[in-house]
């Protein structure tokens, strides 16, 4: 029996029934000893009474006799010790002999006559009050009737019967039992039907208690508890909701300390990698150079170059790869720098326009050697708001990756959209298929689709990782788009409405 609904019927109902029988048992076995001894007390009060007003004529208590009778259902019967009777109440005596016996002489009957008035009789049970009275308790032989009898002497010497029928009580008492039964009846049935609306009302609240914990179990804390009462279970909904406020904070809390613990373990992660890779690379890529130098300062110790050509060839070399270390020491610099806020960039407001033809002119002499074909137009000046270093460093390490990897076809195109917001700079050049899955690879440092890390043009892989810490840096987007037959990449930078130049802005 789970249900708060189905305990209170059945405690409702035990209740009512417990009731009842209780009552009945009451009714049965102490009620009929209360009576009597009410019922005796209320014979000896009536004795004393009689005791105090009777005379030997006994008329002038007559009225007290019979409103003696009227109240309280006694018979009342006063004689003699020679059986002369005094008074007797109406079921003492024949019909015929109660108007003699209401004459103010008193009538003398005889023997055989008192013995009628007094019916063969058996006695069930005694009690002796004092040495002139006591209780009886009698079975009427004849009829079976039940009686308590006060019995004995007055003080005036006469004798005296004051008898009660118990007859009524016992009736009383059963037809108490059937009422009782019939009132616990209805009782139940009304306690059963209070029981289910009281329980209803009573268990509605528990039951939206139970549904909103449930969903709080499952970690959904949007259910929430009505309140309509300011008793004990309306301040249990008020702190459940409470409670399901301050979980759901502490939840949403927890989830963000999460998030950040994830980002901070995923950048932890990927730092510890990237720096595992960068250590590789840069071992890599030194290995040689140090090699290589180590070799030629040998030759040049030994003086096994004999020529002055050959000497200067040998510091040639030495020089040219001490360069590339610096070059690549330096990138990586920046590249940290940038990453880590070291450098605030420096921006201006300028002409993109005038920008990339700028940086194009410097490029014409490599563009000629290498018969590759510029497809380049310019616009209408458009002015943007950037660091002009960086760019140029954006810009050069695009151009120098389009001469490095242009394939036969040998075309490279330069390309300025302007937008809303911003303008977009676009470097293409044709190319040897690539996969779509080594885009996203092509921004990490010391990457190259080369796999044999070839030594041409004195590439790293590190231009296009500076262009990316670059770019984050300035909030801008970069990015790079396969075409039918090469390769497409692009920055963009915040469009300016500032117009004014002054002479002399690009770097020489």
């Amino acid at each position: 029996m789970n249900s708060i609904k189905k305990k209170l019927f059945f405690q409702v109902g035990s209740i009512v029934i417990i009731l009842t029988i209780i009552m009945v048992l009451v009714n049965t076995y102490i009620y009929p000893i209360y009576y009597t001894n009410t019922q005796k007390k209320l014979l000896y009060k009536y004795y004393s009474i009689i005791n105090n007003n009777v005379s030997n004529s006994y008329t002038e208590s007559l009225k007290d006799f019979i409103s003696i009778e009227n109240r309280s259902n006694i018979d009342i019967l006063i004689y003699n010790n020679d059986d002369e009777i005094y008074y007797s109440s109406r079921s003492y005596i024949k019909d015929e002999l109660f108007d003699k016996i209401l004459k103010p002489k008193p009538n003398k009957p005889s023997k055989n006559q008192k013995k009628l008035l007094r019916p063969p009789i058996t006695i069930t049970n005694q009690e002796h009050v004092n040495d002139y009275i006591e209780y009886i308790w009698a079975n009427d032989i004849i009829s079976g009737t039940k009686s308590l009898i006060l019995t004995g002497k007055l003080d005036n010497g006469n004798n005296f019967d004051l008898r009660l029928p118990l007859i009524p009580i016992e009736i009383n008492i059963s037809m108490s039992n059937n009422f009782i039964l019939l009132t616990g009846i209805l009782l139940l049935l009304i306690g059963i039907t209070s029981a289910y609306y009281l329980s209803k009302s009573f268990t509605k609240p528990i039951l939206q208690m139970n549904s909103a914990t449930n969903k709080m179990k499952q970690l959904n804390f949007d259910t929430k508890c009505e309140v309509t009462t300011n008793d004990e279970i309306g301040q249990l909904a008020c702190s459940i909701n409470e409670l399901s406020i301050e979980l759901a904070k502490t939840i949403n809390s927890l989830h963000a300390t999460n998030k950040e613990l994830k980002k901070e373990i995923h950048l932890k992660n990927k730092i510890d990698e990237k720096r595992k890779r960068l250590l590789n690379n840069v071992s890599h890529e030194l290995k040689s150079p140090l090699s290589l130098m180590h070799g030629y300062a040998e030759g040049l110790k030994y003086d096994v170059a004999n020529s002055a050509n050959r000497r200067n060839f040998y510091c040639d070399v030495i020089i040219d790869e001490s360069r590339k270390m610096n070059q690549l020491v330096q990138d990586l610099l920046d590249i940290n720098q940038i990453e880590f806020g070291d450098i605030k960039l420096n921006k201006s407001s300028f002409d993109i326009v005038e920008f990339v033809d700028y940086i194009l002119k410097k490029y014409q002499l490599q563009f000629n050697n290498n018969d590759i074909k510029l497809v380049y137009t310019p616009i209408d000046a458009i002015y943007v708001t950037a660091d002009i270093l960086k760019c140029e460093v954006i810009l050069t390490n695009y151009i120098n990756n389009a001469i490095q990897y242009v394939n036969n076809k040998k075309i490279i195109k330069i390309n300025i959209i302007e937008k809303h917001e911003h303008v977009k700079i676009e470097i293409y050049n044709t190319c040897n298929p690539i996969e779509q899955t080594e885009l996203e690879k092509l921004w990490e440092s010391f990457y190259k689709i080369d796999t044999s890390r070839t030594r041409d043009y004195a590439s790293f892989g590190l231009g296009l990782s500076v262009v990316k810490a670059i770019q984050v840096a300035d909030n801008n987007k970069y990015g790079a788009n396969l075409e039918s037959d090469g390769i497409t990449f692009w920055f963009e930078l915040d469009k300016s409405l500032d117009r004014e130049t002054k002479e002399n802005k690009f770097p020489t």
